[in-house]
């Protein structure tokens, strides 16, 4: 009876070897034939037989896998990601076996490889960001010694606004210990006299020496971009309001360079964000001295002292930023804003005010502040305005300080322009 089930058994493993071997040759037949929906059925047919194959059926069966999936090169995006995985496969089993498909599949990895390539920078041509860094991505998984594509990646998946992807990339490039330090090859194409980078040496001697499509090479060490990876994750979490994990990343880049202005800067906005204005101002009073004439930097800190109230330091702060920058129209706007701001405490005084002779002076002498106060404002608005001549609020506003001060000519004047702007 032994005997018997023993036999049944071995016979019945034969048949299902039979059965493998057989189906797995139909599915050559019909990728060799272009009929890939109908391998793709046939696959899935028996994926559920291959769990007790041998490894070399196995091997077969996600190449076949993958072939079907790559359809010669014209298979869609996502077609062309799932090859990558079945292709992976077939080489995991063969890498202490016989290595009968490595090769043919190391090959496609090599036009794979370069189809997402340019792909990727035809669709940055036409600014589709999104395209561009998913091939950047599938041509890294393609080839994952080549951290430099996923890097560009981060880039532009940044520059495509993806920001919880760019984070991925960019915390598996940390996890890589990947710092951007590596010899740069490059070549001008003949054709279109442009300088390109190559992804190895090799690559480009093949398109100078046997192509002939290249010419004048030249190498380039590449600087170490660990603290520009650091600067934008913390950058993406201020973008969430996360703003702890934010300066966590932070804290990791100065201790690179605790000195680079774009760290400081970036600390200095998520510390205003976090209503931290003492430790903001200092921080941009610590990047001024690393560029002391940096127009943004002064205008911010006339902001923050208009803020806390100290007004002769924002004006002070506002000139000082005119003086760098005369072109700099916020400066003038705010200055002119915050001159005025005195107004409004003035009329509720002079309105609160009696019939008593002592109010009739205070009246006057209010009177006499106020119209000083318009004549400081005037010379910022008229700055706006003649930088900015379609600035409708900087034209009323010089129409009604004229009105108040009397003076005709120059209401008149403002009362045309405000009308012309009215009706564009």
């Amino acid at each position: 009876m032994k005997k018997i089930i023993l036999s049944l058994i071995i016979f019945g493993l034969f048949q299902l070897s039979y059965s493998q071997k057989k189906e797995l040759k139909t599915i050559d037949k019909q990728i060799k034939a272009g009929e890939y929906e109908n391998a793709i059925n046939t696959i899935n047919s028996i994926k559920t037989l291959i769990n007790i194959a041998d490894d070399k059926t196995k091997a077969k069966y996600y190449y076949l896998k993958g072939m079907a999936r790559y359809q010669n090169g014209n298979g869609s995006f996502d077609n062309k990601i799932l090859s990558i995985k079945d292709f992976n496969e077939a080489k995991k089993i063969e890498v202490l076996g016989t290595k009968i498909y490595t090769s043919k599949i190391d090959n496609i990895f090599t036009d794979l490889f370069n189809s997402f390539i340019n792909d990727s920078r035809t669709a940055l041509e036409i600014k589709n960001y999104k395209n561009s860094y998913m091939n950047l991505e599938a041509a890294y998984n393609v080839s994952n010694k080549d951290t430099l594509y996923l890097y560009n990646a981060a880039l532009l998946a940044t520059e495509a606004k993806d920001y919880s992807i760019a984070l991925g990339f960019y915390e598996k490039l940390i996890d890589l210990g990947y710092s951007g330090v590596s010899m740069n090859y490059y070549a001008v194409e003949k054709e279109s006299g442009k300088e390109q980078v190559f992804q190895d040496e090799k690559s480009r001697n093949f398109s100078l020496d046997v192509i002939g499509t290249h010419e004048s090479p030249r190498d380039e060490m590449a600087e170490s971009v660990e603290i520009d990876i650091l600067r934008s994750v913390a950058a993406i979490y201020k973008t969430q309001e996360n703003f702890l994990k934010s300066i966590e990343y932070l804290e990791k880049a100065k201790l690179i360079n605790e000195n680079d202005i774009n760290l400081i800067l970036l600390e200095s906005n998520i510390r205003w964000d976090m209503g931290e204005v003492d430790t903001y101002q200092r921080l941009i009073s610590k990047a001024l001295e690393i560029e002391p004439n940096n127009v943004d930097l002064i205008f911010n800190l006339g902001v923050v002292n208009a803020d806390k109230g100290s007004f002769d330091d924002a004006i002070s702060y506002y000139d000082k930023a005119i003086e760098i920058d005369p072109n700099y129209t916020k400066a003038y706007l705010n200055a002119a804003a915050l001159i005025l701001e005195k107004e409004g405490p003035m009329i509720e005084e002079m309105n609160s005010l009696g019939m008593s002779t002592a109010d009739y002076n205070r009246y006057d002498e209010l009177k006499i502040e106020r119209e000083n106060l318009y004549k400081n404002a005037i010379p910022y608005l008229e700055k706006v305005y003649n930088l900015e001549n379609d600035n409708l609020s900087a034209a009323r506003t010089l129409k009604n300080i004229y009105s108040a001060l009397g003076d005709t000519e120059q209401e008149n004047k403002y009362k045309v322009i405000v009308v012309e702007l009215e009706n564009n």
